[in-house]
């Protein structure tokens, strides 16, 4: 079974991108990212208490993860209150996964390259 992937940063701090740096060359990070916001109105004050709780533990989350984010709070808070079965156990994890709670995780996610100006950032005023 191979080893775990190393993330971008540990690799930089360990120097293991200058050992063999060809191993990391294809990892791009997003260019251009609005930030996480504010929770949902509606969301109930544990899943508001998750929702800063995770943000702070997660910094590389923008407005993209927003959704998928709602989804953990909600499992998260509920753990709180009732007790926790395997399959929605299972659930939270795959979602923290998917949101790249570990550092394997985050490196797994392809961010597209980011060059060049997007074509619709003037149609939706957005700045470059």
């Amino acid at each position: 079974m191979p080893r775990n992937r190393t993330p971008q940063i540990k690799a930089e701090v360990s120097g293991a991108t200058k050992i063999n740096p060809g191993r990391f060359e294809g990892r791009k990070a997003p260019k251009r990212q609005r930030p996480i916001g504010e929770p949902y109105a509606k969301m109930t004050d544990a899943q508001k208490e998750r929702w800063a709780e995770f943000t702070a533990e997660m910094p590389w989350l923008h407005s993209a993860h927003r959704p998928l984010l709602r989804l953990g709070c909600m499992w998260a808070a509920k753990m709180d209150d009732v007790e926790f079965g395997v399959s929605a156990t299972q659930a939270l994890s795959s979602i923290l996964s998917k949101l790249g709670a570990t550092p394997v995780d985050e490196t797994r996610v392809a961010h597209g390259d980011g060059d060049g100006d997007d074509p619709d950032d003037k149609f939706f005023g957005r700045p470059n």
